[in-house]
């Protein structure tokens, strides 16, 4: 008898653009092939794309950008950008989703990438998979009129910059940044040119096309404004797509660029760090109607090279008993962590903490307190203290952001 539900295959370069088309359809998205040839183009190297089919048709997909992480400290990692993730309605709950993801994890460690990571449209599928939220992030729906700025900076710092030259300079702000925060999953080319020059009307729901501006050298902003007018009134809306800084003075700016823009009553910021700065820029912190974002999940796969790679805050040695029933990190880990650096290696010696790697996945890069998911019983503690040292351990300076979902 044979197997009623087709089994994930690879995707051949030149059936891109069928695959592209059935990522579309399956997010409710412009499906036409015009459409989707920007991004066959972006993802011509350095992604793999698997597809489930039915009498040809494609029901299932799910795709790997081959791209970087950065760790607390400035160091970087291989990781498997999990994304274009959908399965057509009519094959739900045939197991279509693990069959993917199954194949993928797997060619991630073959290809040596330790960990993986995404951004889920609906949270609770992924943490059957061993992904847990690492780096959480903060949304915004700001009120410009119900606040100011504490120390108002010189507004001409900022200027309109065109698409191309954006796309020579942005790239070298952006990895500043991630040499600062651990959490940011490198843009690949193609995607820095999806972002900044392709803008076709279909992808800007109703809004402008992108608004690029910039500090020269110190940071930029992104963003869209939707217009809405509220008679008599303008009430029209910034829709920003990201906003990077390097210093106080230039971030200060750019907030105060958007917060600002003619005709506009409102800001809707997504995808912000939880310690974000504009909380302390503004003078009624009330008004930036905040709650949380998206986060961005990881799946660690190889912990020896994972926890070994990140700078940590404190010494100490402990050991993790690691639940992982998929296999790719089960069984005890001994950290050790020096004053000049850390290693993890497996172990028979008895373990202090016990925990499952959603849970590891979502405490490795300190976005996820250790000691708040101990008080939810999702990890349990072995021998006095250990929770406690293990978040002392894992603690950053600043949080684990990255700026763009794929």
């Amino acid at each position: 008898m044979t197997d009623p539900t087709p089994r994930p295959e690879r995707v051949d370069p030149d059936d891109l653009l069928a695959y592209a088309c059935a990522v579309a359809r399956h997010f409710h998205e412009d499906d036409r092939e015009e459409e989707a040839e920007p991004w066959v183009r972006a993802f011509a190297t350095g992604y793999r794309a698997w597809a489930v089919r039915d009498a040809g048709r494609i029901v299932g997909n799910l795709g790997v950008i081959e791209t970087d992480l950065s760790l607390p400290g400035g160091s970087r990692l291989p990781v498997a950008a999990v994304t274009a993730v959908g399965v057509e309605q009519t094959w739900r709950r045939r197991g279509l989703l693990r069959a993917m993801m199954a194949v993928a994890l797997d060619e991630a460690v073959a290809h040596g990438e330790p960990v993986a990571a995404l951004f889920a449209s609906e949270s609770v599928i992924y943490g059957r998979y061993g992904f847990g939220a690492a780096a959480p992030t903060m949304a915004y729906d700001i009120q410009p009129v119900h606040t100011g700025f504490r120390d108002p900076v010189d507004l001409r710092l900022v200027r309109t910059v065109e698409p191309e030259q954006a796309l020579a300079d942005w790239p070298a702000l952006h990895a500043a940044m991630a040499q600062q925060r651990g959490g940011s999953v490198g843009i690949v080319p193609g995607l820095w040119r999806i972002g900044l020059v392709e803008d076709r009307p279909a992808w800007q729901g109703g809004a402008t096309a992108r608004r690029l501006v910039e500090v020269p050298g110190r940071g930029y902003a992104r963003y869209r404004v939707k217009g809405g007018d509220e008679d008599p009134l303008p009430g029209g809306r910034v829709e920003l797509i990201d906003l990077l800084a390097l210093d106080a003075e230039a971030e200060c700016a750019l907030w105060q660029h958007v917060c600002g823009v003619d005709l506009t009553t409102t800001v809707r910021a997504s995808l912000r760090p939880p310690d974000d700065a504009l909380p302390a820029l503004v003078t009624e912190p009330m008004a930036l109607g905040e709650r949380r974002g998206p986060p961005l999940y990881t799946r660690l796969l190889d912990l020896p090279r994972a926890l070994g790679a990140r700078h940590y805050a404190s010494s100490g040695r402990l050991v993790l008993s690691v639940h992982d029933p998929d296999g790719y990190a089960d069984g005890r880990f001994a950290l050790q962590v020096g004053p000049a650096a850390a290693s993890c290696e497996r172990t028979d010696a008895g373990a202090d903490l016990e925990l499952g790697i959603e849970e590891l996945s979502s405490v490795w890069l300190g976005g996820t307190r250790v000691v708040q998911l101990a008080a939810a019983g999702r990890i349990t503690e072995l021998r006095a203290g250990a929770v406690v040292a293990l978040d002392r351990l894992l603690g950053v300076d600043r949080a684990p952001w990255t700026t763009t979902v794929f």
